[in-house]
């Protein structure tokens, strides 16, 4: 597919709800072919990662490597990429907010499991809110899924070491982007201004997220043309003079990736077709002209396992004619309570050590934003905003009870916590402190696992019921179920009123209570 030599239309408002970006440099894992990487990324990783919470769009770019010799030299600017720092593909995620964002980093560590099968090194860079920007987009599809048939780079740039970081991105904002999109042979130019990479972000098995600082990037363009004379058009015009006049003063490193395929799996907060069945089915799909894989009956089984049953019943009108009327019986399973959270707690062994790492150090960090003072609920912090604090918490409060973590089961609550039991009422931390202790011990002493097969989110309110099971001999020791009232990470739990039976044991021993680590 070859495109009109100049933009008839320009698409770039399309992009204005994604507010802020995640944008991962992907290095495949050595062994593996660039073929396999490519297959397993698009069709395994990809639809993994779209049915993560909060994203608005997301694309993988499958790319070729830097070998130079595309983009005019200009001297003093390095233009060739070293063979370690040669990348093969880059996730770009974008969000409607910084809260989505943080939402769906919460959500993530699934996805660390699976980075070791395809990756060697990922590098993560954000951006704040307006610096990933599409200036000018004349690409009809927003959300394609293989070869565009065009001239599309990933420019990689890292500034100068003379300027700061605020003139770079004034270059870029105000002298670069406005002198390339009054170039009609660019058909695309979007531009990310990126922050420093978060190098405490903890390695996965085998994946390295460290990047040196000499080696991070600090910005990053796509820029598309029709075919390679416009390209070479633009690269003799007088706009790219304009735009490139003084450039050795700000930019130290200009490094083009050509790409060869991109493919779309989220796009306007929804999973495409690629993200809900992979990108060689939704190809296959689309070739074959399947439309009845679009249906929602067809959607309804493949994405929430429910069968939508047509049926016919005969019936007679008034003349005695035989009339068809069809009726649709909707039958699927129980609800999945964890469908949208980071991880799953309904019963063992779907926790693995590293997403359970990372959960104790979530509600360690949780724990440590609660305020002094019960935060108001208004405008600034809304019941949307808690509610949705509150499912980022979940896991992170299954995990600290399954470790015995007292001293973070305690730091959830507020010092004023109203608890309502049948051995309560308790108020404070004090009074509760060491029954409650007894019960965590019960509950995360050895060879028993405690699971809450149901929780229920509403505003300020999560309720759950819980079960603790014998892993030998599968029997239920305790059970109950739990409101907790919590006002988010700011306020936590002030409230909480609990039902709890246990059939083997009400007081722990005193070596199961030595297990229990309390603040």
């Amino acid at each position: 597919m070859i495109l009109a030599t100049t933009r008839k239309t320009d698409y770039s408002t399309r992009d204005q709800q994604g507010k802020v970006a995640f944008y991962v440099l992907l290095w495949k894992r050595k062994g593996i072919t660039r073929a396999l990487f490519d297959d397993y990324w698009r069709d395994v990783h990809g639809p993994v990662c779209a049915r993560l919470p909060g994203q608005y769009q997301y694309w993988q770019f499958h790319l070729s490597d830097n070998e130079g010799g595309l983009w005019p030299n200009i001297r003093g600017i390095e233009y060739v990429c070293p063979n370690e720092d040669q990348f093969d593909g880059i996730a770009e995620l974008t969000f409607e907010s910084e809260a989505d964002r943080q939402t769906w980093f919460t959500s993530a560590a699934i996805l660390m499991d699976d980075e070791h099968n395809i990756f060697s090194k990922a590098i993560g860079y954000t951006t704040n809110p307006g610096n990933s920007k599409t200036y000018v987009d004349g690409i009809p599809s927003g959300d394609p899924n293989g070869t565009l048939g065009i001239l599309k780079f990933h420019v990689m740039v890292k500034k100068s070491d003379a300027v700061s970081v605020a003139d770079f991105r004034r270059y870029m904002t105000d002298t670069f982007a406005p002198a390339v999109v009054q170039s009609d042979s660019v058909l695309k130019l979007r531009l990310h201004l990126f922050e420093e990479v978060d190098n405490s972000r903890p390695d996965a098995a085998g994946v390295s997220h460290y990047e040196p600082l000499e080696k991070q990037y600090d910005a990053a363009f796509e820029i598309a043309f029709a075919n390679p004379l416009e390209m070479e058009t633009f690269f003799s015009s007088k706009e790219y003079v304009v735009a490139t006049q003084n450039q050795t003063k700000y930019i130290k490193r200009l490094l083009p990736f050509p790409e060869r395929t991109v493919y779309t799996f989220v796009y306007d907060g929804k999973m495409t077709l690629a993200g809900q069945r992979s990108s060689t089915v939704a190809e296959l799909i689309a070739n074959i002209g399947a439309t009845n894989q679009l249906k929602e009956d067809v959607t309804c089984l493949m994405l929430e396992q429910k069968l939508i049953k047509t049926h016919s019943n005969g019936s007679s009108n008034g003349l005695g004619n035989g009339a068809q009327k069809t009726t649709s019986t909707l039958t699927h399973k129980r609800t999945n309570y964890y469908k949208d959270l980071a991880a799953d707690y309904s019963r063992p062994g779907l926790v693995t050590p590293y997403v359970a790492k990372k959960l104790i150090e979530d509600a360690e960090r949780f724990v440590a934003m609660k305020e002094k003072t019960l935060p108001e609920i208004n405008s600034y912090y809304t019941l949307q905003q808690i509610e949705q604090e509150n499912k980022e918490w979940w896991p992170t409060h299954c995990e600290a009870l399954r470790q015995g973590r007292g001293d973070i089961l305690t730091g959830e609550y507020r010092d004023d916590l109203v608890y309502l039991c049948q051995d309560g009422p308790y108020q404070g931390l004090e009074q509760q402190k060491e029954r409650e202790q007894h019960w965590w011990a019960l509950i995360a002493q050895p060879g028993v696992t405690m699971c809450w097969p149901i929780v229920m989110f509403h505003g300020e309110v999560t309720y759950f019921e819980w079960k603790c099971v014998d892993d030998e001999t599968n029997e239920t020791l305790a059970k109950g179920n739990v409101t907790w009232v919590r006002r988010g990470h700011r306020g936590g739990c002030y409230l909480k009123t609990e039902q709890l039976t246990f059939y083997r044991d009400v007081f722990a021993a005193n070596e199961l209570l030595k297990l229990i680590t309390t603040a």
